[in-house]
Parts: structure tokens; C-alpha cells; sequence
């Protein structure tokens, strides 16, 4: 009986625990809110001081859409995993606007953002709402889909298509439009405008052109610098005085840790690995922020927002060219805020050279690898991100990864260049652990030399070379990518439907791996890493034994726990969220780009065909 109340009290205790985290603090909790002051006081219109005027309001929707899962249902989570930072920089792109023009010019944009992964699913009865909101505000309304991947263009396009079949005004833009032209060709004919590249120099022009009416099909950058890539040259923008990403309380609500943030500090990837879109749409040249705007800047997270972790999205922030002064910089703020710390991305030589191996002499490469680690140890870094993506160093170099074999002319022998490989590792991971910082492995399985037991023997290796976190990934032909093309000229390519390049569907032939031997060897990866015994390990030592520091500890504990669960639920960890919520009355209809066409624009599209007097799909202002 005893054991009985025991039981029942443990229940009851556990239901309030789970009402709070999921009743409590979903819009905003206690955080303390300032009513903007868009009008004149009532005294001031009394007196004559002002005269009244109507402002012309353009409210922007920037909607970072999600997905669909294996059902065709779009996934919706009640808590995120980390803000999207396309958004928040977006949002500051109006405000520098709304500076800039809105006394002189009476015109203000105002900004809603709308992250479908966790803010909730935009549907027809969502769509219409936004048009009759807009109507009752007297405003006009833009359209912009942001940031979409590969993974997400099906949703994206869908939701163009019906934004556009409401007489909307729509925008495209992302990596997926940025690398692959004949989406922008088939949203341009639909009526949707598309957006090349970063918008910070462009999105100017845009809002003129919306203003006067003259909304164009197509946006690319053409101010800037040249930069290489692994195909053509193209024009990237200086973002030494960019704007910096506008914080949202609400937004960050929505996140399982709302005292964590993202930021760029600076773009581009010098590196030529053949798997990878960014080089392609964000150059090889790097180009970083303004250091002390970007220290300002998480002084004022951490004083006015509460933001405790950062997200460094930066593709290899070992390679921008202002690392040392950002990162002496956050070590000040890291005096007046001490719970602050960040996790980054960064190449293997970040840290491999940060001590002196047997038979090495001491160079230049060593000095900046020390003192690279242990000023980021010293700024707050809890993590590094590493992309080591293989084991063998054929499948390296057949991706162009030199950096992880240094032999770009291919002279070592296999067994020598294994060694090498293995050895560059393991001292990745000794030099992160010897600061305190915990490291964090990309691995991608399915590359030419791999086998059915690839998963296998890449976990049971990443255990033994001492890696925290692993991320797998079937490998995938990303538009806008080396491989995409070459798979293409290849007929290698067997499933093009974009919603399923999220890193664990098999979208390619292999002459080793058929598709359910692949899966397999995904799975075998991140159970073997991923088990019960090493999760009750890390759960009862709290990731002990590694020398690592406090909050590096809390942070494998944290991520291994959500790989453990999230892998098991059917969905990678970096496509999702955390509690999965289902809506039903939203499912996906058509597939390939003509179908979604006929389905969602219909006889209209036919009508315009034919020229039966519609000029375009941009309707007048809702």
C-alpha cells in the first residue's frame, strides 16, 4: 500500500513537472515587453503638433518552412532546437529600413517571422487569416520564403503556390534556390520572385521595386567581390558592416533553451569539398563581421536578452580572418557574463596542430593552432563541430577533402594514408579535450569506397578515438554541389524528390550498397554509437573522463541524450525538434513541381498560358 501512494505521489508530482514545461512560458512567460509607439499621443493630435497622416504599412512575413515526414504530414515540434539566424538577420534588414526611410518617406515595413518547425504549420485557413488581418490593419502584405534547404523546397514551393493563388506577392530565397537554376525558372513562371545569394546589398532594391509596383522575377547579387567556387565565379558581398541579426524574445520562446541564440560572424568556405553547397552560393573567399560589432552585439544579448549560448554558424570560423580579435573580444564578455559560451564549426587543422607530435618541429601552423584552442577555451567554447566525414582516405579524396589527408597529389600508399588519417583525428580530439571542449563529429556513410559494414566500423572507431557527439549522414547530392552534377551525368541519381535529401533517405545508385544495405549501415552507425550501455554511462558520470569542463559535460549529456532519442523516433537530430506534434488537417498533395503547379494554381495557370487577359499572378495589395 505504502509503495502504492509512493507511486501514485510520484505520478501526480511528475504531471506538474510536465504541465509546467509545456503550459508555461509558450509566449513570451515573464519577459518584460515595451508597447511600440506607432502613432502620435492623443495630446499631441489635440494640439495641432502633428498633423495626422496615413502611413503606408507593407508587413513582411519571412516563413522558414519545415518539411514533410514519411506520411506527407508537416513536421511541427513544440519545441525547437535552435533559432534559424536567416531570420533574425532579415528582420534587421527592415529595421535598417524603417531608419532609413520611414520618417522621410511615410512608409514602415513590419515584420512577422514564422518558423513552421516550431512556431506552427501555415494552412489554407492560416493563409486566409493573414489576408483578412492584413485587410482590418489597412496594410499591404510580402511574402518571403527564407532560408530554404533542399529538404524543405517541396513545402517551400507549396506554399509559394498558394500564397500566389491568393493573389499574394512571393518570394523564394535559400540554398536550394541559390544552387539550383531550374527551381528558380519554374517559380519564376509561376508568379514567385526568387532570390540568388545574400540578400544584404539587394534587399533594398527589392522593397523599391515593391513599392513602386514593379516586383521582379529574379534577385542576384551584383555588387561586391568576386569569389571562387568549385564551378563559376560569383559576386559576394562585403559583410564587414552588415547588420547583425535582430534578437525576438518571442522567437526565442519557442526553443528548447531560449538563453541560446545563433550568429554569423563571418561567410564562406575556402575549402573545395565536392559534397558541399555553401562554397558554391557563399564563395571560397572568406569575408567576416566587424570584430567589435560582433562583441557590442552579445554584450547586448547576454545584458538585454538573457542569451546564455551562441551558436557560431559560421561554416569554419578556424578560417575566418578575424578569429583572434572575435574571440579576445567574447573573452571579455565573458568576465562580465560568465555563464556565456558557444559552440562552432571548424576544419580539422583548428586543432590538430595545437601541440608538437613526435618528429614535428614547431611552426607557424602550430603556434596558431595552440593559440586558437585555448583562446576559444578561454572565450566560453564548449563544443567544436568537426567535419571529418570518412575514415578512408580514398573516400577524402574522392570528395576533394585535402584538408583531413594533406596528399592532394595521392602519393601515399593506402595503409600509410589510413594511418595518417587516424592519427590527424585523434589528435583533433586530444587537443579539444586537453582545453575542456567537448568535439563533435560530422560523418557521412555511402561514399564510393564504402561497404555494408561501413556503419558499423565507423562507430565502433569514432568510440575509440574518443569523440563525443557524431552526426551521420547517408550521403546525399545537394543541388548546387560538384556531386549533384556529377551523379546527374552519371543517371546515378534515382529518387529527385527534394524532400528527401535530409541525410537519411538513399537517393543514389552504389555499386556496393543497395538501398536497404545503406539504411542499414546508417542504422547500425548510430545504434553502435548510440547505445543503451554508453548512454547509461554518460547519463551516470555526466560524460566524465574526458577533461572536460563543466558545461561541456552538460552539453554531451544534453545532445547525446536527444541523438539517442530523436534517431530512434524515425528523424535525424538536425532535422527536427523536440516533441513531436502532428496536424492532420495539413498533409502533402503533389510531388514533382508540374503537379503542385496543377494543383494548387489549376486553371488559372492555363488561363495565363492562353493570355486570357490576367497580366501575372501579383494581385493588388490585400
Amino acid at each position: 500500500m505504502v509503495l502504492l501512494a509512493f507511486f501514485g505521489i510520484f505520478l501526480v508530482f511528475g504531471a506538474a513537472v510536465l504541465y509546467w514545461l509545456l503550459g508555461t512560458s509558450r509566449y513570451g512567460g515573464n519577459r518584460s515587453t515595451v508597447t511600440l509607439q506607432l502613432t502620435a499621443t492623443q495630446a499631441a493630435l489635440a494640439h495641432g503638433a502633428v498633423k495626422p497622416e496615413p502611413c503606408r504599412t507593407i508587413r513582411v512575413y519571412f516563413i522558414k518552412p519545415s518539411r514533410y515526414d514519411e506520411e506527407g504530414y508537416v513536421q511541427y515540434f513544440r519545441y525547437g532546437v535552435q533559432p534559424n539566424n536567416t531570420l533574425t538577420v532579415l528582420t534587421a534588414l527592415n529595421e535598417a529600413f524603417n531608419k532609413r526611410c520611414a520618417g522621410e518617406r511615410n512608409v514602415r515595413l513590419e515584420t512577422v517571422i514564422w518558423d513552421e518547425i516550431c512556431d506552427g504549420i501555415v494552412s489554407p485557413q492560416t493563409i486566409t487569416a493573414i489576408k483578412e488581418k492584413a485587410r482590418e490593419d489597412g496594410v499591404e502584405l510580402l511574402m518571403g520564403l527564407a532560408g530554404v534547404q533542399s529538404n524543405q523546397y517541396p513545402r517551400g514551393r507549396d506554399l509559394a503556390l498558394q500564397f500566389v493563388a491568393e493573389g499574394l506577392p512571393t518570394m523564394m530565397g535559400g540554398f536550394h534556390v541559390s544552387g539550383f537554376p531550374d527551381s528558380c525558372k519554374f517559380l519564376n513562371e509561376c508568379g514567385v520572385t526568387t532570390v540568388v545569394g545574400e540578400a544584404e546589398n539587394i534587399w533594398g532594391a527589392i522593397v523599391e521595386d515593391f513599392l513602386r509596383g514593379d516586383l521582379q522575377k529574379h534577385y542576384t547579387v551584383t555588387e561586391g567581390i568576386r569569389a571562387k567556387t568549385g564551378q563559376d565565379d560569383i559576386i559576394v558581398p562585403l559583410i564587414t558592416d552588415s547588420l547583425l541579426p535582430v534578437l525576438d524574445d518571442r522567437y526565442l520562446t519557442r526553443f528548447f533553451n531560449e538563453s541560446m541564440t545563433t550568429l554569423d560572424t563571418s561567410r564562406g568556405c575556402p575549402f573545395t569539398c565536392s559534397y558541399c553547397s555553401v562554397k558554391n552560393v557563399m564563395g571560397r573567399t572568406m569575408r567576416s563581421r566587424e570584430p567589435d560589432s560582433v562583441v557590442s552585439w552579445v554584450r547586448d544579448a547576454c545584458r538585454n536578452h538573457g542569451i546564455e549560448s551562441l551558436f557560431l554558424v559560421d561554416d569554419d570560423f578556424f578560417r575566418s580572418p578575424r578569429w583572434e580579435e572575435i574571440l579576445t573580444g567574447l573573452i571579455d564578455v565573458k568576465k562580465e557574463y560568465p555563464k556565456l559560451s558557444f559552440m562552432m564549426q571548424v576544419d580539422v587543422d583548428a586543432s590538430c596542430y595545437a601541440n608538437v607530435a613526435e618528429g614535428e618541429a614547431e611552426t607557424a601552423k602550430h603556434r596558431r593552432s595552440r593559440k586558437f584552442t585555448e583562446l576559444a577555451a578561454a572565450a566560453g567554447c564548449y563544443q567544436a563541430f568537426v567535419g571529418i566525414e570518412s575514415l578512408n582516405p580514398d573516400n577524402l579524396n574522392f570528395a576533394t577533402k585535402y584538408q583531413n589527408t594533406d596528399d592532394r597529389q595521392h602519393k601515399w600508399k593506402i595503409e600509410a594514408a589510413r594511418a595518417h588519417v587516424i592519427d590527424k583525428y585523434k589528435r583533433v580530439v586530444e587537443n579539444w579535450h586537453k582545453v575542456g571542449v567537448s568535439v563533435h563529429a560530422g560523418y557521412m556513410l555511402g561514399f564510393p569506397f564504402d561497404g555494408p559494414d561501413c556503419g558499423r566500423v565507423a562507430a565502433a572507431t569514432l568510440k575509440k578515438i574518443g569523440f563525443d557527439i557524431v552526426s551521420f549522414f547517408i550521403m546525399t547530392p545537394l543541388p548546387g554541389t560538384e556531386d549533384q552534377v556529377r551523379f546527374t551525368k552519371e543517371g546515378s541519381i534515382i529518387d529527385w524528390d527534394f524532400n528527401q535529401l535530409d541525410s537519411q533517405h538513399v537517393t543514389l545508385k552504389h555499386e556496393k550498397l543497395d538501398t536497404e544495405s545503406w539504411l542499414g549501415a546508417y542504422r547500425d552507425a548510430f545504434l553502435g554509437f548510440y547505445s543503451i550501455p554508453r548512454l547509461l554511462h554518460t547519463i551516470f558520470t555526466v560524460c566524465a573522463g574526458r577533461n572536460l569542463d563543466a558545461e561541456s559535460r552538460r552539453a554531451v549529456l544534453r545532445q547525446f541524450t536527444y541523438y539517442f532519442f530523436s534517431y530512434r523516433q524515425g528523424r535525424h537530430p538536425m532535422v527536427g525538434g523536440i516533441w513531436p506534434i502532428r496536424r492532420r488537417d495539413v498533409r502533402r498533395a503533389t510531388v514533382t513541381d508540374d503537379e503542385a503547379r496543377r494543383f494548387y494554381l489549376g486553371k488559372r495557370f492555363d488561363a495565363i498560358l492562353r493570355g486570357d487577359g490576367e497580366e501575372g499572378f501579383a494581385a493588388a495589395p490585400a
